[in-house]
């Protein structure tokens, strides 16, 4: 098990326990637990009981219950406790914003036992009779359910890949010399993936594909199975003969608008039969469309006229922006941080922590703010010619101001303006918020501009026409936040902000060295995009310069 799955035991444990209002030394440090693990920088497989035992904070009950994950992957105490509540009440406990003390009211005062049963209550009213549920607190806990409901089942593109790879890696594990690829959703490199679906070529049976353990058959229909992993995630398994693999990828890739377009501008031809997905579009005459791009009919035009984008690729960042150390709420230095992104190759860094106003973050006061520039310019003179830009992430304000005075603004080689707070304003509030930090002339990037959190947490409500408009007239970039669990902006916003001239920043939002990784999804979102590396900002040379 993970560093990180190990602490979400812990904290799942937590919170289990205060909803049967257990002993609060035990769940307090459960979750303390819970923090101290997910920031553990070496795993927790590798190390011996005794190292276990030192981790601050971890003492010989807690490292007892690490080992029995460890070894078995689960833990006795977290058994007991699922043991002792229905299946529906801890699912409520993943409802983002739902805690323990509300779920037990809806548990034990209202015996509600499900989240459908949760929502028909709000529908009707009911909670807003009960201490803590006023009207207001029940329309914001209905919408999380309708979100709940609508994300469930459903897969960041960064765990539908490691869970695509797995099952491909044992398909050609059992069947040496098929034809395996990933196709649908997690072939186009959508940002949510509804449904993990490969595609086998072989001309032979699959049956001993499924061993009951590691791939479970559920059902087999005429050309797909449909099974389940070790984890329970579904998996469709789509199979054809060898030599049809590349008509049947062609197929199984593209949305179904962009395969019924293509059908229809090429009558009279059939793509059956094809080894390669290259001799379907040599068929058609067509330049070769990149997976990602196979979403829209619109891309065919482009691809007819010769037009198609020459995609951004990972080696084409230059630099890493948006990055947070130990000074704020990152798990590693700013050396190590510095160090490492120059290891991986990139030519700059430029370092973003918290601003002050960001307390729950360790956010940066202007003395440390000087003290931190201090220590950038010592790095900068010792690791040469690799440089470190001094930036901020600074909180943009209710009333869209930045969150430090003009002169210390001034100070900065670049600010990212990005909301933390107040994630519930109207939309015309929220735009009006957006658009004045945009037009502050310290502002170089927009960050995360809707405070998204995939599966989680839908953004707040933007005019986008106004914000995309502020930002090619103030000529502040907007970012496109690789952490797999924001991917904000949308692709589908990018080409309304390059048909602009607006330029987007590929930026990790990295609070740990391996955070740093987490541009390649950027990149994968900005290809789905259309974004090519001149439309990048990071893939300058010379950023930052003054």
């Amino acid at each position: 098990m993970s560093n990180k799955e190990i602490a979400y035991a812990f904290d799942e444990l937590a919170n289990l326990l205060e909803l049967h209002e257990d002993n609060e030394f035990k769940i307090r440090s459960y979750r303390n637990a819970y923090l101290t693990l997910r920031k553990l920088d070496r795993p927790l497989a590798e190390l011996s009981d005794p190292e276990i035992k030192g981790i601050k904070g971890i003492g010989p009950a807690i490292s007892g219950k690490v080992r029995e994950l460890l070894s078995g992957g689960k833990m006795n105490a977290l058994e007991e406790a699922r043991a002792q509540t229905p299946p529906g009440v801890v699912e409520m406990l993943q409802v983002n914003g739902f805690g323990p003390k509300k779920v037990r009211i809806v548990w034990k005062d209202m015996g509600i036992e499900s989240i459908g049963e949760l929502w028909y209550a709000c529908n009707e009213n009911r909670l807003v009779e009960f201490k803590g549920f006023g009207l207001k607190t029940q329309d914001d806990l209905k919408n999380k359910l309708e979100y709940y409901l609508r994300s469930r089942d459903k897969l960041h593109y960064d765990a539908a890949e490691e869970e695509a790879d797995f099952a491909g890696a044992w398909i050609t594990g059992r069947i040496p010399g098929a034809f395996v690829s990933p196709v649908g959703e997690l072939r186009r490199r959508c940002s949510v993936v509804e449904q993990l679906e490969l595609l086998v070529g072989f001309n032979g049976p699959l049956d001993h594909l499924f061993d009951g353990q590691t791939l479970t058959l559920e059902k087999d229909e005429p050309g797909v199975f449909h099974a389940r992993l070790e984890n329970n995630t579904l998996v469709l398994i789509h199979r054809c003969l060898a030599e049809e693999f590349g008509s049947k990828l062609f197929k199984l890739t593209g949305s179904p608008a962009f395969v019924e377009a293509f059908a229809q501008t090429n009558p009279g031809l059939h793509f059956k039969g094809l080894r390669t997905e290259q001799e379907v579009f040599e068929k058609a005459g067509l330049p070769y469309i990149a997976p990602e791009l196979r979403e829209s009919p619109a891309i065919l035009e482009l691809a007819r006229a010769g037009q198609l984008p020459h995609l951004i690729e990972e080696a084409d960042i230059r630099g890493v922006l948006h990055a947070h150390t130990t000074w704020s709420d990152g798990l590693h230095s700013l050396r190590d941080m510095c160090e490492y992104a120059r290891e991986l190759g990139y030519a700059y860094i430029g370092i973003t922590d918290h601003s002050q106003s960001a307390f729950y973050a360790n956010g940066l006061k202007p003395d440390r703010v000087l003290a931190q520039m201090a220590e950038i310019d010592a790095l900068n003179a010792e690791m040469a010619p690799f440089r470190i830009l001094k930036g901020i992430e600074s909180d943009i304000l209710n009333d869209g101001s930045l969150d430090y005075e003009e002169a210390m603004l001034e100070k900065f080689d670049f600010v990212i303006a990005s909301v933390h707070s107040n994630l519930k304003m109207t939309r015309e509030k929220a735009t009006e918020r957006v658009v004045r930090a945009i037009e502050n002339p310290h502002t170089t990037i927009l960050g995360h501009p809707t405070g998204r959190l995939l599966l989680s947490r839908e953004g707040y409500p933007l005019d986008w026409d106004a914000v995309l408009d502020a930002c090619a007239r103030c000529g502040v970039a907007i970012e496109l936040n690789a952490n797999p669990y924001r991917l904000d902006i949308d692709w589908t916003l990018i080409p309304e902000a390059l048909r602009r001239g607006i330029r987007i920043s590929i930026n990790p939002d990295a609070h740990s060295k391996e955070g740093i990784h987490d541009i390649r999804y950027g990149v994968l979102a900005a290809r789905k995009g259309g974004l090519t590396a001149a439309q990048c900002l990071n893939t300058a040379e010379d950023f930052g310069r003054k």
